[in-house]
């Protein structure tokens, strides 16, 4: 009688470990970026862009209820004159993207989009990796916790 696990094909696994704390960041500031990037494409459009979460509420007899959302999306970026400047923040600072500067100055508010792409690949590429670091430093130092 052939046993049901003979069947299987049994082998040693290593689970994969989690995000580094580098990738973490990364992967937590492209998910914004991908946000402001479809908030730019519907203001494009003239369209209002919402995102819809879960959230726990009470319902008339008192009990806990999980509900839908809506969390409104603010733009990191400004009108300046006939252009666009727009922030990275994480969290709630602004990146500092070059010594003393932390606005992008985009020409026309066309080229949101594709500023917002370019972002994006500098993340991936690890470009913001120190920025992301000095802003949770900075964090931490002024709330005491560091």
């Amino acid at each position: 009688m052939m046993s049901h696990l003979a069947k299987l094909t049994i082998t040693q696994v290593k689970r994969q470990s989690a995000l580094s704390p580098q990738e973490a960041r990364r992967t937590k500031l492209i998910t914004k970026l991908e946000e402001q990037l479809k908030l730019a494409e519907a203001q494009a459009k003239g369209e209002r862009y919402l995102v819809i979460k879960p959230s726990w509420s009470r319902d008339a007899d008192g009990n806990r209820v999980r509900v839908q959302r809506e969390r409104q999306v603010r733009p990191w970026w400004w009108q300046e004159g006939e252009g666009v400047a727009m922030l990275v923040r994480y969290g709630a600072r602004s990146l500092e993207l070059s010594k003393g500067k932390r606005a992008i100055s985009i020409q026309t508010p066309a080229m949101l989009p594709g500023a917002i792409h370019t972002l994006i690949a500098a993340v991936r590429a690890g470009e913001l990796d120190a920025a992301m670091d000095a802003a949770i430093t900075e964090t931490k130092r002024k709330s005491g916790k560091g």
